[in-house]
């Protein structure tokens, strides 16, 4: 499967460890496709259990290595995916009505 091309780097207020015991200081996220949706429609768990799993996979990083963030770091990974259910040419402007002065990207 070919991914978005656009990725944003989120820093982490506390890091974490991996699964492999690696300290994560950031996470990057990378753009949802539909495809991404639709793999984690049929999950018969809770909404906030589904999200979860997306998010953590969106990140590369196991849905277990997510449950140890603070609700501070997961809140950003969490409007991380709303911004990118905009138009990109929006996005800018949606991070700052947020509170989130720059954001962070890296593209191929």
């Amino acid at each position: 499967m070919t991914y978005p091309a656009e990725v944003k780097i989120i820093t982490l207020y506390t890091p974490i460890k991996d699964q492999q015991g690696n300290e994560l200081t950031c996470l990057s996220m990378r753009e949802p496709k539909v495809f991404d949706r639709l793999k984690f429609s049929y999950l018969t768990c809770s909404e906030d259990e589904k999200d979860l799993i997306m998010i953590s996979d969106l990140c590369g990083q196991e849905a277990d290595v997510l449950k140890g963030l603070t609700i501070a770091d997961y809140k950003q990974l969490e409007d991380q995916f709303v911004v990118f259910m905009v138009p990109p040419q929006k996005r800018a402007a949606l991070l700052k009505k947020m509170g989130y002065q720059k954001e962070k990207s890296s593209g191929q």
